[in-house]
């Protein structure tokens, strides 16, 4: 009888030699590969229930187990030989664990011009204090993008940079700024307590990869407003959006502070989805949201949609535009994406 550990590896192998971004494993399902956005079966036995709970005693160790009972998922950095690198997160399903890898491709350290991103990133990060919202659905690449925002920070600026991280996606060593990444669950207990840490290390930049709750949100805006160039992921289909969902995820007796701290900290919002590219593969498309006065007001007036735009920013449709006079993506793919924004 084969050894899951054995067919696990090897699958992981190929799945990473096809180009999948991602791979999926459910007991009794015939595994699954992320291609170029489309799931398709790979050519692989299915892994029953005890396989699977093998891989995962493994690979996650009895604490992150715990972890999982307790919240119904737990995520942790893995490395395979050949220097294959993937995020897994691992849940149950009916009752049993399911896994998913995410695989990390590219070079170690993504710079803003290998993710294409907007000339006025630049601009925001030379910053000395505010919030910096990096927007996009599931899979859009946002975590890419954020990475490559600190890597620029971490190569520009004489700063000390801290993450919070659950879990830790990419390793940042320190250049001119000194780094430090924390990791829920083997660093600290939650964000907000890796939050805190950061604030009391005399912190100059932050940089947090999600917000799973209020006293995250909360710890996010006061370091924003206390003097921190703060960095933040958020999940969201727009730059609106991103805004509209950090009010909406507290009570409606905080709506207002949000609001208010928002229009004085907010630096600007970028979002993005990812597009199939003529020549394969697929690339970052980008709108930018810079708040002027006139979306500072309206957020202070209780605005959520159509908020005016201050000079700079730019929408999905131009930078599809953009995309298309390049070649590097088709007028059709330009247009499905309009339809579906």
């Amino acid at each position: 009888m084969t050894d899951p550990q054995t067919t696990f590896a090897s699958l992981v192998q190929s799945a990473y030699a096809a180009g999948a971004s991602d791979l999926h494993l459910v007991p009794g399902e015939t595994p699954r590969l992320r291609l170029e956005g489309r799931l398709v079966a790979a050519e692989a036995t299915p892994f029953s229930a005890s396989e699977l709970e093998a891989i995962a005693r493994a690979h996650f160790g009895e604490a992150r187990l715990a972890r999982q009972a307790r919240e119904g998922s737990v995520q942790r950095p893995c490395r395979f030989e050949g220097g294959i690198q993937a995020r897994a997160t691992l849940s149950t399903t009916r009752g049993d664990f399911s896994l998913t890898l995410r695989f990390q491709r590219g070079p170690k350290a993504f710079t803003l011009d290998l993710v294409r991103a907007p000339e006025v990133v630049r601009e925001w990060l030379g910053a000395s204090h505010g919030l910096i919202v990096v927007a996009g659905p599931h899979g859009s690449g946002k975590t890419t993008t954020l990475y490559a925002m600190a890597e620029h920070l971490n190569e520009e600026r004489e700063l000390h940079l801290c993450t919070v991280e659950d879990p830790l996606s990419y390793e940042l060593r320190s250049k001119r700024a000194l780094v430090q990444q924390r990791e829920v669950g083997v660093d600290v207990p939650s964000v907000a307590a890796g939050i805190a840490a950061a604030l009391g290390q005399d912190l100059d930049a932050l940089v947090v990869a999600a917000l799973p709750d209020l006293e995250a949100l909360s710890a996010v805006l006061h370091a924003a407003e206390t003097g921190h160039l703060v960095l933040v992921q958020v999940h969201a289909n727009s730059a609106e959006e991103a805004l509209e969902r950090m009010v909406e995820a507290t009570p409606d007796s905080m709506h207002a502070m949000v609001r208010r701290s928002l229009s004085e900290a907010l630096v600007g919002v970028v979002a993005q989805r990812l597009v199939p590219k003529t020549s394969g593969g697929r690339v970052a498309v980008y709108e930018t949201l810079v708040p002027g006065e006139g979306l500072r007001g309206a957020l202070l007036g209780g605005a959520s949609r159509s908020l005016p735009r201050g000079p700079g920013s730019s929408s999905f449709g131009e930078d599809l535009e953009r995309l298309v006079s390049a070649g590097t993506i088709s007028a059709e793919t330009a247009a499905e994406t309009r339809a579906r924004l």
